[in-house]
C-alpha cells in the first residue's frame, strides 16, 4: 500500500481541507523552487568570482613579466665580470679596459691567472651599508696601495643589497648606478670617487643622498665627465645593477668562491677564492690573511676562475 503523503487529505476530507492542502503544497515547491534558484545562484556568482579570479591572475602575470627585462641589461664598460678590476702599472693601479656587456649577454669572471703574481682580492660592497664604511675607512688606503704595488689584484662590485634601508628612495641602486657610470666614462678616478662615496656616507635607515649630492660628491673626486651626470639623472645603469646584484646573490655561476656560494651580505670580501673572516676594521688582520694567501699560492693570484 503507497504511504499517505505527509498532510494528505483524507479521503472524507472537505473542500475547504482540500483547498489548504493544495495551498500547502504549493507554498512548499515555491520554497524549493527559491532555494534551489539561490544554490543555482550562488554557483554561478561563484563560477564567476573564480573566473574573474583566473582573469586577474593572469593579467597580473602579464603585468609583472612585462615589467621584467626581456633580456639582461647592458653593462658598464671596464665591469664585464659585474666588478671592475685594478691592476699594477707604473706603480699606480690601473683599471682593466673590458667591453661593456651587451644587452642580452652575461658577465664574464675575471681570469685571475693572468696575474700570477698578485693576490685576487675580490669586494662586494654596498653604499648605504655601515659596514662596509668602517672596511674602507680601515682597509682602503691599504688596499690601493697593495693594488699600486701589484701585492693584489683588487675587483670591487658595486650591488643593491640595502635598498630596503632608504626608506623608498633606493639609495643602493641609485648610488651604485652613479659608480657603474663612472667606470664607464672616467675609470681612472673610480678608486678615489670609491673612497669620496664612503667618506660622505650616509646613515642606514636614512633617504640616503639625492642624485645632486651624489654628483657633487663624485666631482670633489674628480669626476668630470657630464655623461656621467646624465647616467645618474637617467638611471642609465639601474637594471644592471639589480641584475647584477642577483646574479651575486644567487652565486653558483657568478661566485669568485671555491666553493660557489652566494654573497649574503656586504662587505664580503673574497682573498684568492676563499671568503675573508677576519674583523672588518682590523687592518692587521686583513693584511695577514692577504699576506697567508700569498704564501700559500707562491705569491701567485688564484691559478684559475673557480670552475662552475
Amino acid at each position: 500500500m503507497s504511504k499517505k503523503p505527509n498532510n494528505a487529505p483524507s479521503p472524507g476530507a472537505s473542500k475547504k481541507q482540500r483547498q489548504q492542502h493544495i495551498r500547502e503544497l504549493a507554498r512548499q515547491e515555491r520554497e524549493r523552487h527559491e532555494k534551489r534558484e539561490r544554490r543555482v545562484r550562488w554557483a554561478w556568482q561563484g563560477g564567476i568570482g573564480i573566473i574573474i579570479l583566473a582573469v586577474v591572475a593572469v593579467v597580473v602575470v602579464v603585468i609583472v613579466t612585462s615589467m621584467k627585462p626581456a633580456t639582461a641589461a647592458a653593462g658598464p664598460k671596464y665591469m664585464a665580470s659585474d666588478g671592475i678590476l685594478f691592476t699594477s702599472e707604473g706603480g699606480q693601479p690601473v683599471p682593466v679596459e673590458t667591453a661593456a656587456m651587451k644587452e642580452g649577454g652575461s658577465p664574464t669572471l675575471t681570469d685571475f691567472s693572468s696575474y700570477k703574481d698578485s693576490v685576487s682580492v675580490v669586494m662586494y660592497l654596498d653604499y648605504m651599508c655601515p659596514i662596509c664604511g668602517q672596511f674602507e675607512a680601515a682597509n682602503g688606503e691599504m688596499l690601493i696601495q697593495l693594488a699600486a704595488s701589484g701585492d693584489i689584484a683588487l675587483e670591487l662590485h658595486p650591488i643593491s643589497f640595502l635598498d630596503r634601508a632608504s626608506q623608498g628612495t633606493e639609495y643602493s641602486t641609485r648610488s651604485a648606478n652613479a659608480m657603474a657610470a663612472v667606470a664607464n666614462y672616467q675609470p681612472e678616478v673610480f678608486l678615489a670617487a670609491n673612497t669620496a662615496m664612503f667618506t660622505s656616507q650616509p646613515a642606514e635607515n636614512s633617504e640616503g643622498l639625492t642624485d645632486d649630492e651624489i654628483w657633487s660628491i663624485l666631482q670633489s673626486a674628480g669626476v668630470t665627465d657630464e655623461n656621467v651626470k646624465k647616467a645618474i639623472d637617467n638611471e642609465t645603469y639601474s637594471d644592471w645593477v639589480a641584475e647584477a646584484t642577483d646574479r651575486a646573490m644567487g652565486g653558483s655561476d657568478y661566485s669568485y668562491l671555491d666553493t660557489p656560494a652566494a654573497v649574503t651580505g656586504t662587505p664580503t670580501v673574497v682573498i684568492n677564492g676563499v671568503q675573508y673572516q677576519g674583523g672588518i676594521d682590523d687592518t692587521s688582520a686583513l693584511a695577514k690573511a692577504i699576506q697567508d694567501a700569498a704564501a700559500q699560492s707562491g705569491g701567485s693570484g688564484s691559478e684559475e676562475t673557480p670552475a662552475k
